[in-house]
């Protein structure tokens, strides 16, 4: 699914977990290719679940990396005929999260979403206004901001779109546009902001606080 000179370099790694259930659509890469950059069924210490959780990829669309990504176990990503899913950098996707895009779905850089997620483009099935006749529409695409995270069993549908710098607490279900600033956190059924001026820690900057003892709480 990639030209010669990206393929002979091994940037998708898959454990023998991952279900191959359709590739007839695309896979693309664009920036530096290197070694096991995207890895399906592999999230360091996350992996310690049940043996029998398999990845499921059905790409029948347009799968875009835009930099490294890991995927862990039990995660499905169902991208359908003419939609794309695209990817950024440095992005995590924790175990049994499940992405199911027929239309667009945009995640990031930096991104971090845990177990149990769900991230839908659609809402598979027509809704019909008895009194007008009208239907609702079937697909809206979602966008995923830079920098965001997303707790555990989390429900990101149709319409969403987060700024950078989004926290979206555990449980939380997101269906629409967020016209809030960066630095937010949003949390509820269906989510509200919460808190400003927040921000998910990574990295080098998590290291350093991990070494330093004198931690504030908020």
């Amino acid at each position: 699914m990639l030209p010669l000179n990206q393929a002979i370099r091994l940037p998708i790694i898959l454990t023998r977990k991952v279900h191959l259930f359709d590739l007839s659509g695309k896979i693309k890469i664009n920036g530096p290719v290197k070694f096991s950059m995207i890895r399906f069924g592999y999230f360091g210490e996350d992996t310690a679940v049940a043996k029998d959780f398999n990845t499921l990829l059905k790409i029948r669309g347009t799968l875009i990396f835009n930099g490294g990504a890991h995927f862990g176990i039990g995660v499905t990503i169902r991208v359908e005929n003419g939609a794309t899913f695209e990817i950024g950098n440095n992005v995590r996707i924790s175990n049994q999260t499940k992405i199911i895009c027929y239309e667009k779905i945009e995640i990031g850089n930096d991104c971090r979403i845990a177990w149990e997620c769900q991230i839908i483009d659609t809402t598979f099935h027509y809704i019909r206004n008895k009194i007008t006749g009208e239907f609702a529409g079937l697909n809206a695409s979602v966008k995923i901001g830079n920098n965001n995270w997303i707790g555990n069993r989390s429900n990101i549908m149709k319409g969403t779109e987060t700024p950078d710098f989004c926290i979206i607490a555990g449980g939380s279900l997101c269906n629409q546009k967020y016209d809030i600033q960066e630095y937010s956190l949003i949390a509820g059924t269906p989510a509200k902001l919460k808190k400003t001026n927040v921000y998910r820690v990574l990295d080098e900057e998590e290291k350093d606080i991990k070494i330093n003892s004198n931690i504030t709480t908020i």
